[in-house]
Parts: C-alpha cells; sequence; structure tokens
C-alpha cells in the first residue's frame, strides 16, 4: 500500500502554461501543438466563457481547468494572460499558476510579439468585432478607425510583458523565451519546446494549421496614420481616463456597490 506522498506523486500531470497576451500568435501556435493530439490543449481555460458554469472553489476550478486542457495522455497546456491570473485570483484567492504547480510539473513559456504596434492594432480590431481567430465569422461592418483604442491596446500589451517579466523573475521560473516573429518562418523550436516540456516526441513535421493569418492593408494603412498621428499628438489620449465599459459585469458590480472595472479589453 503506497503512503498519500507517493500516491501523490503518482498523479503528478505534465503541463505547460503559455504566458502571453493576445495577438501574439499564440493561437496559431497553440493549433501546431494541439494538432499533435499528445501535447495538450491549449487554450485560454482561465477565461470565465471557456470554463462553462462558474467553479466557487480553487479545486473545482483547477480540476476544471486540468480537464479542458488535456489530452489522453494526462498532458495539458493553458494559455495565460494577466487578467486571466488575476480574475482567477479574485475569484478564489489563489495564484493558480502557483498552486497548479505544487501537484503537478508545469513548465513555463514566455511568449511576445516585438512589434508591438501591430499587435495593438490587431488586438484593437479583433476587440471591437470580436473576431480574435481567421475561422470566426467577420463583423458585417468595417471596424472604425481609433487612435485612443490602438493606444490603449498598446499600453495594455506593454503592460502585460512586463507583468509576465516581472512575474517569472520573482517567482524564479525557468522558461523558454520565444518572440512571434522568430517563429513564423520555421515554428519548429517552439513545438519541440513544448514535447521536451511534456516529455513526449516533437512530431517529425510540423503540424497543419487550420488557422490564417489575419493582417491585411488596413493594418498597413493603420500603421502610417498611427504613426503620423502619434508624431504630432503624442500619447495621452492614451492615458486619459476611458469611458466605463457598459459590460454586464459593471452593471453587477453598479448593483454590488462594487468598484467599477475600466478596463476596455
Amino acid at each position: 500500500m503506497t503512503s498519500s506522498g507517493q500516491k501523490r506523486g503518482c498523479d503528478r500531470l505534465k503541463g505547460v502554461a503559455v504566458l502571453t497576451e493576445g495577438r501574439s500568435g499564440s493561437n496559431w501556435l497553440g493549433s501546431l501543438t494541439n494538432a499533435t493530439g499528445i501535447m495538450g490543449r491549449s487554450g485560454e481555460w482561465l477565461k470565465q466563457l471557456h470554463l462553462g458554469p462558474e467553479p466557487r472553489r480553487y479545486d473545482a476550478l483547477e480540476e476544471t481547468v486540468i480537464r479542458e486542457a488535456s489530452t489522453a495522455n494526462g498532458r495539458f497546456a493553458i494559455k495565460v494572460f494577466p487578467r486571466h491570473l488575476s480574475w482567477s485570483k479574485g475569484k478564489c484567492g489563489k495564484d493558480f499558476l502557483l498552486e497548479i504547480r505544487k501537484n503537478n510539473d508545469l513548465g513555463f513559456i514566455l511568449l511576445e510579439r516585438r512589434d508591438r504596434l501591430r499587435q495593438a492594432i490587431s488586438f484593437y480590431r479583433a476587440s471591437v468585432s470580436n473576431v480574435w481567430v481567421s475561422r470566426h465569422k467577420r463583423a458585417d461592418s468595417p471596424v472604425p478607425y481609433s487612435f485612443a483604442g490602438i493606444s490603449q491596446a498598446f499600453f495594455q500589451i506593454e503592460q502585460s510583458y512586463a507583468f509576465w517579466r516581472a512575474y517569472v523573475d520573482l517567482s524564479q521560473l525557468p522558461r523558454r523565451h520565444f518572440f512571434y516573429e522568430d517563429l513564423l518562418p520555421d515554428p519548429g523550436p517552439y513545438i519541440e519546446a513544448v514535447a521536451e516540456l511534456l516529455d513526449v516526441p516533437a512530431p517529425a513535421t510540423v503540424p497543419v494549421s487550420q488557422l490564417e493569418i489575419q493582417r491585411d492593408d488596413l493594418t498597413e494603412d493603420w500603421v502610417e496614420r498611427f504613426r503620423h498621428e502619434a508624431a504630432k499628438k503624442g500619447a495621452i489620449e492614451a492615458i486619459e481616463e476611458a469611458p466605463v465599459p457598459r459590460t454586464l459585469g459593471n452593471f453587477a458590480r453598479i448593483a454590488l456597490k462594487r468598484p467599477l472595472n475600466r478596463r476596455r479589453f
């Protein structure tokens, strides 16, 4: 008969957490590792929308996330944005990544995109249209250009990357670090890193993704327009207090007399 400590050791799963921000190529890279069928099911599993009925306790949250993120071989993959970690901390009072490491072997990948402006434009367009991947139906009406909206997305992206760098440094977490632009011509190093962290064989060839790059001529037009405007008026619109978003969450906060969430994204 095994002791409880031995049993916990046997039950330890191998997982990978991709620490990033939206529009960093994480959907595309996740689609490649997901296609192998043995590297977990990468997704925003800490996003309330993807969890179904909202877990009320930490143990239920962890169980749900691991179940959704796992492949049949007991490997799991999660993609985490700073707001996901903040949401789960507020909901359950615990650092999800710290807790999940206690009973599982969790590796970390820090994924960034060097071209912050094009990332911000993509982020702003997706947030307005709610079209986050190429397979989603595009909005009937075009997204209007917004200097303030792109600026705010740019600042959020910078803050998110700064958060993750500080988080892994302060927590002394070993991690692999990748940039989206370096992986575009060959995502093989990323796939091999995930395979190594999960202790599974890397595929002989790079899987085929069902996702397409969403950049278009409008992106390039907006890049030039934004740079021209930023040179003339600076970024003051990005740091002015934004109107309170009219979301269901804020309506609930009003009813409960709690502080409103001014974040747009």
